[in-house]
């Protein structure tokens, strides 16, 4: 397919690029309509926007599942920040000192467990919230000034039909 060279919409972001490429899409001719107003980095642009906008729970799963396979209870070893250490006392990291220097690497390193199993759980919740928020969206009758929503959170009403 060949696209235009310059483009029409110089200046415009991703997001105002894939809300106009789906409302093209839309017709029967839409590939050669998109075709005809946009370049190709411009199509780039906008397939790459609107796959970000996909949550990659692929990913958040092999993180989960990689979680637990840790053994519960990191901690810092008593009197030696350079160890951290499972709940049996076996190293699972050491950061090259030794003494009562404060490590906040190992700190770190000792709170990754907790701190990723809660990262997993609010990323999680906020795609489902994020899901509704864009159902109610795609369902909104004429009582709501949609672009207004839809700017504030980036979303191209009707791209998950893309999918």
């Amino acid at each position: 397919m060949t696209f235009r060279e310059t483009s029409t919409f110089p200046g415009w972001t991703d997001w105002q690029l894939a809300r106009e490429a789906l409302h093209h899409a839309g017709f029967s001719d839409g590939e050669q309509r998109i075709a005809e107003l946009f370049t190709k980095e411009e199509v780039r642009r906008v397939n790459e926007y609107l796959a970000s906008g996909r949550p990659d729970t692929g990913r958040l799963d092999a993180i989960e599942t990689r979680l637990k396979a840790v053994p519960d209870g990191w901690r810092q070893r008593e009197g030696d920040a350079g160890f951290v250490e499972d709940t049996d006392g076996h190293p699972v990291a050491t950061l090259g000192t030794s003494g009562d220097v404060r490590l906040p690497l190992g700190e770190f390193l000792a709170h990754v467990p907790a701190d990723t199993e809660w990262l997993a759980q609010q990323l999680r919740r906020a795609w489902a919230q994020l899901d509704k928020l864009r159902d109610r969206i795609d369902d909104a009758g004429s009582l709501m000034v949609r672009t207004h929503v839809e700017t504030a959170i980036c979303y191209v009403r009707g791209s998950r039909d893309t999918e």
